[in-house]
């Protein structure tokens, strides 16, 4: 069983941030019900892009078009995982999704855990899920550890997407349950193998702000399994290197303070 990180590709229409403190949009989506008290709101187009289905918004706080809505609601795919809460965008009806199916389902003995310095939790390296605590025929899910940052999927969900061939995300694989303890070593030798070889290729190095600078005039930067750069339109994307090989990619509302510290480089555009 696999199950996969709710991201956009990056063709897909990105909604402009809401600057109304007192409108619930702008509160934590942590779980709990949205529905009292919310009103229709409208959010601007920041950049147009050719999917218009799944729009990109902020992290953790995934949009559906109505058609998708209707289609999901005629099969009752999802409507105990999520509230549909309405939003309007350049005169069309879309809908923000509060994912209230909080899920306890980490498997602590094999993830790899980043804490403090008093061994508190701090994040997750490495997330491995326990599927026996994942409800059969679960969709759509978040992790009580972090449930206003990343929403997650399962296979089902990700079939039901590529069946009606609607476009606008991209699964990438956070936990395969098939995988063996020597897969999962292997897979992390291949990922190390991959860091160093960045770290022998990266030629001069720049400062975070010299780096932007760079990035202003079109090149590609890295600095270990981070990158940046900008898309077509000027808006600047970070990616991090997942296990697969692959770049996860968002349009960050802030940068990572510990990103600021780091030395970058400059990397060929084509191997991303």
């Amino acid at each position: 069983m696999k199950f996969y990180r709710f991201n956009h590709d990056t063709k897909t229409k990105v909604l402009a941030s809401v600057e109304d403190d007192h409108h619930p949009i702008n509160s934590d989506f942590h779980g709990q019900s949205k529905i009292k008290g919310w009103t229709t709101i409208g959010l601007e187009t920041l950049y147009k892009k050719s999917y218009k289905d799944f729009p990109n918004y902020h992290i953790g706080k995934p949009v559906f078009s109505k058609r998708v809505k209707e289609m999901m609601e005629k099969e009752s795919l999802l409507t105990s995982e999520v509230e549909f809460l309405p939003i309007t965008n350049d005169n069309m009806e879309l809908f923000i999704l509060n994912v209230t199916n909080i899920l306890d389902c980490v498997d602590y003995h094999r993830s790899d855990i980043g804490r403090f310095k008093d061994e508190s939790w701090a994040r997750f390296n490495k997330l491995v899920f326990d599927p026996a605590k994942i409800p059969e025929g679960t969709c759509m899910f978040k992790i009580k550890e972090t449930p206003g940052v990343q929403v997650f999927v399962t296979e089902k969900f990700k079939e039901w997407i590529e069946e009606r061939k609607l476009k606008g995300l991209n699964f990438s694989v956070i936990y395969d349950s098939d995988f063996t303890k020597e897969m999962e070593e292997e897979q992390q030798r291949v990922y190390d193998a991959a860091l160093e070889e960045i770290e022998r290729n990266k030629g001069e190095e720049y400062s975070y702000d010299d780096a932007r600078e760079l990035v202003d005039q079109g090149e590609t930067m890295a600095s270990g399994p981070w990158r940046i750069r900008l898309e077509d339109q000027g808006r600047l994307w970070l990616g991090q290197l997942l296990q697969d090989l692959s770049y996860q990619w968002i349009m960050p509302v802030y940068i990572p303070p510990v990103l600021l510290l780091k030395s970058w480089h400059v990397v060929d555009r084509i191997k991303e």
